[in-house]
């Protein structure tokens, strides 16, 4: 009976630390979402006022804002240490002027003060994914959050081009630009390196490919024409990126 006892907690324990792996995944998978998003609100607000794919812009962008509110309602249930809260609670602040900034006439020369407010979004956003990261024991959350981050950048180096489009230029913007795929690539490279699994790699290697895709397509950045197809490559990059991030969030242990 001793022993049977002792099998139940050593198995009770096994499956709460699974549960407690998976939570924090997922976590960390919603607060890196909402970096992702703050690159997203102002990359489609850019293609909408420079004609690209104008209605599916306007309804990336409604869904956009709508996404980040609803996971900002379901993080209150993830930041229960007083850190995590706090830096809720940042985020919370910064979206608050993002959030107004969208509702009434954004004119075309307020998209470096849009931008501006998007950045203290990300930073915020950040902060909560690494502190998030920090608390989780398991490993993969530690991946789930570098290859969140992936998402992000995909839409940031769009944004980037659009706003260049738009007229916002500085040098700082074009060094952004290269140290993004700078990243990306080191980061994609990482991943390949440590793929765990046979989907995980078919994956990575779709991602790899629609990547050097992109890549290639801003080499010759600042054609007109070439709005569409990096409006539509940054999706694609994204979609994968997102699939590579739930793999890592689902295999959480």
């Amino acid at each position: 009976m001793k022993t049977f006892t002792r099998l139940w907690l050593t198995l009770a324990l096994m499956f709460a630390a699974h549960g407690a792996h998976a939570v924090d995944a997922a976590a960390v998978n919603l607060a890196g979402e909402q970096r992702m998003l703050s690159q997203r609100i102002v990359k489609a607000w850019c293609q909408f006022n420079l004609n690209v794919q104008k209605d599916h812009s306007r309804a990336q962008l409604a869904e956009s804002v709508r996404r980040f509110e609803s996971n900002l309602a379901a993080l209150e249930k993830s930041a229960a240490s007083p850190e995590a809260a706090t830096a809720l609670a940042g985020l919370r602040a910064a979206w608050t002027p993002l959030r107004a900034s969208l509702q009434g006439e954004v004119r075309v020369p307020d998209a470096a003060m849009l931008d501006a407010r998007a950045e203290d979004v990300l930073m915020a956003a950040e902060r909560l994914t690494r502190i998030l990261q920090d608390k989780a024991d398991a490993p993969v959350s530690r991946w789930t959050n570098l290859a969140g981050r992936q998402r992000m950048l995909s839409q940031r180096l769009v944004k980037i081009y659009m706003l260049r489009q738009m007229g916002v230029e500085t040098p700082a913007l074009r060094e952004e630009s290269e140290h993004i795929q700078n990243e990306f690539s080191g980061a994609l490279a990482a991943m390949r390196v440590n793929a765990s699994s046979p989907a995980l790699k078919a994956e990575l290697d779709k991602l790899a490919l629609q990547w050097e895709w992109l890549h290639a397509v801003l080499a010759t950045e600042g054609a007109e024409s070439f709005r569409l197809i990096m409006a539509e490559g940054g999706e694609a990059v994204l979609q994968l990126a997102d699939q590579v991030t739930r793999i890592y969030e689902q295999s959480a242990p």
